[in-house]
């Protein structure tokens, strides 16, 4: 459990842990509450002395969302913060993969979270999420391991794939899948899956599964020339509409993919194993409404 140090009182005991949060307002928000309830006299002004900022309500400012933080003021942070060596590395990485505007960056200083051991020890499973997304195979693997064509070997499943996998790779996959939860040998030892369906919801806020996205459209492009038209479905449509009517497609879209879940769910033994894509986005900009985000 991370310790932070408010004037001296050990707050070991302290409910806020920096390591549990992914938002750093969100944290500075109920890092400044517990503070204060702990310390009446306690005050944005009185944070801002320790930190050496002019601006007395800056850290206010900052929590709700009106600054960010760059390196110079990150500095004045950790020491009005109290943060230690563990801590200070994890805060900085974490404000700017909060702050970060690309994906790419997000990415980077997401691996750099993920590799802080206290992280490890607080939520191992976390990383295992991460690495279940970041490759294609995964899922593709956690359908295989319960198919009736599976012999219980990764060679098995191995010789099955295309592209092709190892059997190291196969072998790794298994082992994730079982870590998370996902799949489970059942009484007479073969693997069965936990639950039928796996769903991340109908909004991708979450970085790892963006990566996922992007790794099967990647696939998409390599599989495109290697397939018969047999065996492929691949079509676009370009619609003009009015802007109140992309609400209502994408429901539409939504409403038949958990069609196309729902008949698959029926399938306990699967033969083959398919990955539907489908891309729904604007190509013009898209002018904001007043109150939009």
């Amino acid at each position: 459990m991370a310790s932070l140090t408010i004037s001296g009182m050990d707050t070991r005991q302290k409910k806020v842990n920096l390591f549990e949060y992914r938002d750093y307002r969100l944290f500075l928000r109920d890092w400044y509450k517990e503070t204060k309830g702990a310390r009446r006299s306690f005050s944005f002004r009185s944070f801002s002395k320790k930190a050496g900022f002019q601006t007395s309500n800056f850290m206010m400012l900052v929590i709700q969302g009106k600054r960010n933080l760059t390196e110079e003021s990150l500095k004045k942070f950790v020491v009005g913060l109290g943060l230690n060596k563990q801590e200070q590395d994890f805060f900085r990485n974490l404000v700017f993969f909060n702050q970060a505007k690309t994906h790419h960056d997000k990415n980077f200083y997401y691996q750099r979270l993920l590799q802080s051991k206290k992280l490890g020890q607080l939520k191992p499973i976390e990383k295992e999420q991460y690495e279940y997304y970041s490759t294609w195979y995964h899922p593709v693997v956690r359908e295989l391991v319960v198919s009736k064509d599976f012999d219980g070997t990764p060679e098995s499943i191995a010789r099955r794939l295309a592209p092709p996998l190892t059997v190291t790779q196969v072998s790794k996959s298994i082992e994730l899948l079982d870590k998370l939860g996902f799949i489970k040998k059942n009484g007479n030892g073969r693997w069965e899956q936990s639950q039928t369906l796996l769903s991340t919801g109908p909004e991708l806020t979450s970085l790892v599964v963006h990566n996922y996205h992007k790794n099967l459209l990647d696939l998409s492009k390599e599989v495109m020339d290697q397939l018969s038209l047999k065996y492929r479905d691949v079509s676009s449509v370009t619609l003009g509409v009015k802007r109140e009517r992309l609400g209502i497609i994408r429901e539409k879209v939504r409403e038949f993919r958990q069609e196309i879940l729902k008949l698959a769910s029926e399938d306990l033994e699967p033969e083959e194993v398919v990955l539907l894509n489908m891309q729904l986005f604007p190509v013009t900009k898209i002018k904001e409404e007043k109150g939009d985000l």
